[in-house]
């Protein structure tokens, strides 16, 4: 109902017009209904048209057919809707209003539709009866008077189909806007919500709702009848998918159903529908589906041969876990800057991405509590989150940090080094950090290169706080300055690719402060 056009007759053309087939297909129909109906609607033909009437004769020219359609007087139809039991005048109602654009018949047949014996059948009636309404034409009160029966004669389940289809229409939308003021109350909720994905789903126009309109009309989108949603385009379908992945939201996952059916639904030729299948997959990992994802993985397995992501991803779901933590086969021998902490490397389900392990030493169970509490307690931009922390089966206390480069300490040892401008960029942002986390007053022992992460875009990431303590802060750094010389000291030094100019030299013997060193390094050309 919500995506088909409106089989109808342009009964607007010129008469000399030829019809289409679909409109001859339409027009049997409704000769098939006159017939029928012709003793009840008193209609008064000539052979010629009795002959349409009896399928004896195609509907072949425009002109002659709609002057058929017009010998239905309106008198004749309200004097039969009242005369018929109400089953009835629906069913006669629901064929008159498929050809005439008449807002009374409407209005008469919402008022018989209760009693109707096939509701899907007088629904779609009423769907292409309002299509045909010219509601620019139609007064305030009736206007009304059509919105209360629509949430009179139907449930809150069908109200966000019919009104969806509805909006499609530009003189209903306007109608309906000037309503707005009037709506009953079961429809009001649904105006903005409907009206967003009308936008942002349906016709992928771009998004100016706020996300909690746009969710709300997702959610009221998805669960409809599947049957409707498959006879969108693939691509409203795709736009479907993409909102309402991020519409299913924990803890209760409700749109995974209707999730997996969508999925299903898109070609087997769409050239990204095994990267919606991975998000989906990655979305039930994150929700403790995995038996749903383990299903889903495998058909993407087989439909997919060429992509490892797949089975590296149910090789996950089965690896050594520390809660939501996969743990890679081969431990690390890595420890952190004071050997208190063995490194492992896994993979946090929840968003699929690297992260360490930090698994304290029985004998270091004291430190490790104090570094946690620190690191929980800072937000500092170049200082690693704690995403979790817990105790292994043998009572170890951890925690976890992002791993998303490799150490600063390796980057800076391999043969091709850093190039000038990315040492630059490491030194700057460190002396930064060591300033920031003086001014919250965290002191940290030394800055071994083993403590930062050189991440992918380049950034530096403070991992390892093992040994930091609490002091009076510092809002210019003091305590730090020394420790921010030596680190950009160390990482120059290690030039592999570049002479380190003059002028940088210069900077850092020369400075006297954090701030100062942090304006030198950013005067330097790289």
């Amino acid at each position: 109902m919500l995506s088909r056009q409106t089989e109808s007759v342009d009964l607007d053309k010129n008469v000399e017009e030829p019809l289409t087939e679909q409109e001859i297909g339409v027009l049997r129909d409704h000769f098939r209904f006159l017939r029928e109906h012709r003793k009840d609607l008193r209609l008064k033909v000539n052979a010629n048209e009795d002959l349409l009437l009896n399928g004896a004769r195609e509907p072949v020219h425009r002109g002659v057919c709609r002057h058929l359609l017009a010998k239905v007087q309106r008198g004749n139809v309200l004097a039969a809707a009242e005369r018929l039991e109400p089953a009835r005048a629906a069913k006669l109602l629901a064929g008159i209003i498929r050809f005439s654009s008449d807002i009374e018949y409407v209005l008469l047949f919402l008022e018989k539709i209760e009693r109707s014996s096939s509701p899907e059948e007088a629904t779609a009636a009423l769907f292409q009866g309002l299509q045909r309404i010219e509601f620019d034409k139609v007064s305030n009160a009736q206007m009304r008077r059509v919105l209360q029966l629509m949430t009179e004669l139907f449930d809150e389940k069908e109200r966000p189909a019919l009104l969806l289809g509805m909006l499609e229409s530009a003189s209903f939308r306007d109608a309906f806007d000037k309503s707005t003021e009037d709506l009953p109350d079961a429809l009001s909720h649904l105006v903005l919500p409907l009206r967003a994905v009308q936008a942002v789903i349906l016709h992928g126009e771009p998004n100016t709702f706020d996300s909690e309109t746009l969710d709300a009309g997702v959610k009221l989108l998805i669960n409809l009848d599947s049957r409707i949603l498959l006879r969108h385009s693939a691509e409203m379908r795709q736009r479907l998918f993409h909102f309402g992945l991020q519409s299913c939201a924990a803890p209760h996952h409700r749109l995974h159903d209707r999730l997996k059916m969508l999925l299903r639904s898109l070609p087997s030729s769409d050239p990204k529908r095994g990267d919606r299948g991975i998000a989906l997959a990655r979305h039930f990992i994150a929700a403790s589906s995995h038996g749903a994802a383990r299903q889903l993985l495998q058909t993407l397995s087989r439909e997919n041969p060429d992509s490892g992501i797949p089975a590296l991803w149910l090789e996950l779901l089965d690896a050594e876990r520390l809660d939501r933590i996969a743990l890679l086969e081969q431990p690390s021998d890595r420890m952190d800057a004071l050997g208190q902490h063995t490194r492992r490397a896994g993979i946090w389900l929840e968003t699929m991405r690297p992260v360490w392990v930090q698994i304290a030493r029985s004998d270091a169970v004291t430190t490790h509590e104090e570094t946690l509490g620190v690191m929980c307690e800072l937000a500092i931009p170049g200082v690693a989150s704690v995403l979790e922390s817990g105790a292994t089966k043998d009572g170890e206390p951890y925690f976890v940090v992002a791993n998303s480069g490799e150490f600063l300490d390796r980057a800076l040892a391999e043969d091709a080094g850093l190039e000038l401008g990315p040492a630059l960029r490491v030194c700057r942002e460190a002396v930064g950090l060591l300033n920031a986390l003086a001014a919250v007053g965290v002191r940290l022992p030394d800055v071994d290169p083993g403590r930062f992460t050189l991440e992918r875009s380049g950034s530096l990431l403070l991992t390892d706080l093992a040994g930091a303590g609490r002091i009076d802060s510092d809002a210019r750094g003091g305590f730090h300055f020394e420790l921010a010389r030596s680190f950009c000291t160390d990482v120059l030094d290690r030039a592999r690719r570049y002479i380190v100019p003059v002028e940088v030299k210069s900077v850092v013997s020369d400075s006297k402060s954090c701030a100062e060193l942090s304006r030198g390094l950013a005067r330097c050309r790289d």
